[in-house]
């Protein structure tokens, strides 16, 4: 054979796949977006002339002021407004599709969503958190089309935290054959793992949509993390018209790369469809060879070696992004999270998350809590809408949709739910637990259920009635696979010891002055624990000016708080070292949900008064501490002396410098300095990106501070900082950390706080450079150039 006859076989080939493979193409661009009702917008032949174009993620809800009297649940929102919405897409269709099954996906639009094409109702779908797709096979054709979203968000309650509103999540077209793999169709397990192999099992659902019956082959190939097919199985089954198969297949996998968290191996199974000879789909799943295990003595075991779960919860926002789900600032958050925090888990707390955030945890070994719900009502689905309606088919999206992530170790299917400590039920949630409980062993029995508890004990008991420290665990506690408990912690010991059957995990734990709930039980038996919250999010706050939850560990801005190095001494093994100052006991307290809530302020800067009496903290993991101020040491510590690992320090402000060494095997492992600042005489530019992806979706962290001629934060600088953004990428949020300011979250200018504040940047589909400016009265301006390509 010569090597132009080669070339066209191989050109030959790659035709005939991309005429029978799936094609999932994203639509986020060049919609249309209008507030409010707009008659007709539904059709074809409506004029959206004027309306705003915008690209998806698109959170409506983001933009323009704070309202204090927002339409109904002014704090748990966020004093965020809530509108009604519509958006409109011209879809071009260049290729015959004729033969095709079409299939319109978003995976998430808050909140009950109506979708047209081409002036067609689709259907409407509920629940915000969730995506869904329709079959508009009959609906499209070549050519020019138009697609219509309307949303409602005025419904008040729908969460207890900002929701954000609009498309906020990916829109995909699935361009597929009528003989193909279902939606989440794949499920793979692995039993059975020792050193030689790993036993396999893949179902696979398969769908026969035509009117013809067929004789259908199945291969599934897999791929080793290297990159090599390792194994493969075929199978061979008759079809009936309109039938659906599930086929069941079994492989032995040499010498299996196990998932874990140091080394997160992943697979990918290849689902190849053929109708005859002729290949129909093509899909591919990833998942990881690992065993989890629940049990009374040790809590949780990974590959069979004890894990303690090292967590925090967090909610769907993504700061001055609010709810537009961006992977690229997911990945951001994940980062910060693992590398800087120490995570080895996140609570995905309390509703489905993006696809990308499983996936990234997949991929660099973090553990997931999986969540479906918050409470057990119309929350997600809106008045008059009975959440019995709704469960069974959302869960069983949901488990089908995440249950092949290695990362999901654990399903639960509810918070703090109502029917729990109110009374109004009289089994107290259990009737309802075990249908949820029973459902989802049903569906995937690979993993354990639990259900988060509010912390009341049995019969409903709280903390105010005289027999809560004596009384019981809650009933539901008992029908769970895990007992998980919100701020429980305490009882963990007494539980244990009478109810020895029982396994703990701390779902929820306070943030506080610290974090030192860590020390308060034992972690020989509990799994671990997630501190609420790790991140500050919008909504759910105590009250105005605040505009969301003020006592997270990493700030809007994705920088890590005090509370947060403190919480990271305990999480990480590799040495650190953070000075943090308060001038005294501001300690303040606030109880919520039954529970005390205490922090902390503290401060990253040496700028006091002259001789004003300080406390000096030293947050580290080291075996010993020396502080020196200005060149004088002021003694050495040891942290086995220091209750909790709380190191402090009385001492009188003098300006210049004071330095933490920390010390471990007597050397210098880790070091901490704060000076003095002077004036401020600059801007600087920090981007977290030198090149961008011209994707439209990259984003690029930009942090602005304000320092003196030496390069020091002026932690009391308030300068409005304004922004100016030319060439292939646009501004995408502006921050600064501080909960309480009254600011715009989308603008071209930020005033600092603590002497900086932040600039995100989303790239175009234009491949360039990015110019970003940014000056203020009295300082010197800077400028930094991102590429994109």
């Amino acid at each position: 054979m010569n090597k132009q006859c080669f070339v066209m076989i191989v050109l030959l080939s790659l035709l005939q796949w991309r005429a029978d493979a799936r094609e999932k193409i994203l639509l986020n661009f060049n919609w249309k977006f209008q507030l409010n009702e707009q008659s007709g917008a539904m059709f074809p032949t409506y004029n959206d002339a004027k309306w705003q174009s915008v690209n998806l993620p698109h959170d409506a809800s983001i933009y323009g002021p704070f309202v204090k009297d927002t339409l109904g649940g002014t704090k748990l929102n966020g004093y965020r407004p809530r509108h009604i919405g519509w958006y409109r897409k011209n879809l071009q269709i260049n290729e015959n599709i004729e033969g095709k099954k079409v299939y319109l996906e978003f995976e998430g639009v808050y909140r009950e969503s109506d979708v047209w094409v081409n002036g067609k109702h689709c259907g409407r779908f509920l629940n915000g958190y969730l995506d869904f797709q329709y079959d508009i096979t009959d609906l499209v054709k070549r050519g020019s089309n138009v697609i219509a979203v309307r949303y409602d968000n005025t419904f008040t309650t729908s969460s207890r935290w900002y929701t954000g509103e609009g498309i906020t999540r990916n829109v995909y077209l699935n361009i597929l054959d009528k003989l193909h793999v279902a939606r989440y169709g794949t499920y793979i397990t692995t039993p059975k793992i020792t050193d030689k192999y790993a036993k396999t099992c893949i179902e696979t659902t398969v769908e026969n949509t035509s009117s013809d019956s067929t004789t259908s082959k199945l291969v599934t190939d897999i791929v080793s993390p290297t990159g090599s097919v390792v194994a493969s199985r075929t199978s061979v089954i008759s079809f009936g018209a309109k039938e659906t198969v599930k086929y069941r297949q079994e492989v032995k996998v040499p010498d299996p790369m196990i998932w874990d968290l140091n080394s997160p191996h992943l697979y990918k199974a290849v689902s190849k469809v053929y109708n005859g000879e002729q290949l129909t789909d093509s899909y591919e799943t990833t998942f990881g060879i690992r065993e989890v295990e629940f049990t009374p003595e040790e809590g949780f075991l990974l590959n069979g070696k004890k894990v303690f779960l090292k967590g925090v919860c967090l909610h769907h926002d993504l700061g001055s992004l609010g709810a537009a789900a961006f992977e690229a600032g997911w990945q951001k958050r994940l980062e910060v999270l693992k590398n800087q925090m120490g995570c080895n888990a996140i609570r995905l707390s309390h509703n489905p998350y993006p696809k990308y955030v499983l996936d990234w945890c997949d991929r660099n070994g973090i553990l997931v809590f999986d969540e479906a719900y918050d409470k057990w009502n119309s929350q997600y689905y809106g008045p008059g809408n009975s959440f019995d309606n709704y469960w069974e088919n959302d869960v069983a999206t949901f488990i089908k949709r995440d249950r092949n992530h290695p990362s999901v170790f654990i399903w639960s299917v509810g918070n703090e739910v109502i029917h729990q400590y109110t009374g109004e039920d009289s089994t107290y949630g259990v009737l309802q637990l075990k249908k949820m409980v029973d459902f989802v062993h049903a569906l995937e029995p690979s993993r354990k259920v639990t259900c988060a508890l509010y912390p009341a004990r049995y019969n409903a008991i709280k903390y105010n009635n005289p027999a809560y420290y004596n009384s019981a665990p809650h009933q539901m506690a008992f029908f769970t696979d895990v007992m998980s408990v919100n701020y429980q912690a305490g009882f963990f010991k007494k539980d244990h010891i009478k109810y020895p059957q029982l396994i703990f995990l701390l779902s929820e734990e306070g943030t506080g002055e610290g974090g030192y709930g860590y020390f308060g039980y034992d972690h020989t038996y509990a799994c671990g624990q997630f501190y609420w919250g790790g991140t500050e999010y919008l909504g759910e706050s105590f009250g105005w000016p605040s505009k969301g939850w003020i006592n997270g560990a990493i700030d809007l801005c994705n920088n890590l708080k005090p509370v947060a190095y403190s919480i990271s001494s305990f999480y990480k093994s590799a040495p650190m070292m953070k000075l943090a100052v308060y001038a005294k006991d501001e300690a303040k307290e606030k109880s919520w949900n039954d529970f005390k809530i205490k922090w902390l302020p503290m401060y990253f800067h040496w700028n006091w008064k002259d001789k004003e009496p300080l406390t000096v903290q030293t947050i580290s993991n080291c075996d010993s501490v020396e502080l020196i101020i200005n060149g004088k040491s002021q003694g050495i510590k040891s942290m086995a002396a220091c209750t909790n690992q709380k190191m402090t320090w009385n001492v009188n402000y003098e300006k210049g410098e004071i330095k933490a060494l920390g010390r471990t095997g007597g050397k210098v492992v880790s070091k901490d300095i704060l000076r003095t600042a002077g004036e401020a005489q600059l801007i600087i530019l920090e981007a977290d990106k030198k090149e961008m992806k011209a994707d439209g979706l990259d984003l690029t962290y930009i942090n602005v501070k304000v320092v003196d001629k030496s390069g020091n934060i002026v932690p009391n600088a308030d300068h409005l900082i304004r922004f100016s953004v030319k060439g292939a990428g646009t501004n995408s949020g502006v921050g600064n950390g501080d909960i309480l300011s009254d600011e715009l979250l989308q603008a071209d200018s930020r005033r600092v706080y603590n002497g900086t504040c932040q600039l995100i940047i989303r790239s175009s589909q234009m491949a360039g450079e990015i110019k970003i400016s940014a000056s203020a009265k009295g300082l010197k301006p800077a400028v930094v150039v991102i590429k994109t390509h």
